[in-house]
């Protein structure tokens, strides 16, 4: 046999197997949350060990941002949200979702270098899955109703942000 046709065979295996791979990742763990769909609820541990519930801030507009310590992207951006929650923390609530598995020992070190002024929770592979996070960070601005009103991935633009959010305020005082 020829060296290039086992190459080439080579090379169609790995490809094959590859789009197999990802085509099973896109489809595992059933619908994921998507724009103009509920949020889906989740009880998870905040660093101090309390239960934060997303179905306790209805009526709000939210920002559930998914990140983690080991993230470059996320570093970026926690001073960017941390400033913007300090402006208008009374148009929105914000709660960031650490995705790392070393527990709350590494987010803690993380918290107390960064000093956010929102609650900090440790999520779980469930809800990791029901949102479809698969890049970091990604975050949900969910509308008062409880439904997703937007899904960024990738740092945000604080200006977009803040743009998004008071669309929204202003979007739920008219009903």
């Amino acid at each position: 046999m020829p060296q290039s046709s086992y190459t080439q065979r080579i090379a169609v295996g790995v490809l094959a197997v590859a789009l197999a791979a990802a085509l099973i990742r896109s489809q595992s763990s059933g619908p994921k949350a998507q724009d103009s769909q509920p949020a889906p609820d989740f009880h998870l541990a905040d660093l101090g060990g309390r239960t934060v519930a997303l179905s306790d801030y209805r009526g709000k507009v939210v920002l559930l941002n998914f990140w983690a310590t080991w993230c470059d992207s996320c570093k970026a951006e926690m001073p960017a949200l941390n400033d913007l929650y300090k402006r208008r923390k009374t148009d929105f609530e914000l709660l960031a979702a650490s995705v790392d598995q070393g527990g709350r020992k590494d987010v803690m070190a993380f918290a107390a270098r960064y000093e956010p002024e929102f609650p900090v929770i440790l999520a779980d592979m469930a809800t990791q899955d029901a949102y479809g996070v698969r890049d970091l960070p990604t975050s949900f601005l969910i509308a008062p109703d409880g439904r997703i009103s937007r899904r960024y991935i990738g740092p945000i633009d604080p200006k977009v942000l803040e743009n998004d959010i008071l669309g929204l305020k202003r979007g739920s005082k008219k009903t």
